[in-house]
């Protein structure tokens, strides 16, 4: 796998993270994927991303909101969202994209 390309940042200011996210994407031309550590952090990194370079496509993967085997199904809205970027990602997305997403 020489092609395996993987970045680990840390410490970096909020909101020039999504910079760097950014400056990857445009240095290589692939798709980039970002692990937020919570929900608040996803919502806040998709917020940087839309005003740094709104003609990105950034697609997001939230958790769920229940536990595996519990007994209350997920939120309707956290479903939809999911199958919407299972969706765009099997049908092949024409140009790099930013996938953001969760540590849960």
């Amino acid at each position: 796998m020489s092609n395996e390309h993987v970045i680990t940042v840390g410490g970096a200011p909020e909101g020039y993270d999504a910079k760097l996210i950014l400056q990857e994407l445009q240095n290589n031309a692939v798709p980039v994927v970002h692990i937020a550590q919570d929900d608040k952090r996803m919502t806040a990194m998709a917020d940087a991303l839309k005003f740094f370079a709104p003609q990105v496509q950034v697609l997001d993967f939230p958790s769920w909101d229940c536990m595996p085997y519990d007994r209350i199904s997920p939120n309707a809205d956290i479903s939809a969202g999911r199958m919407a970027t299972l969706a765009c990602l099997s049908h092949g997305m024409p140009e790099p994209y930013i996938l953001l997403t969760m540590v849960n």
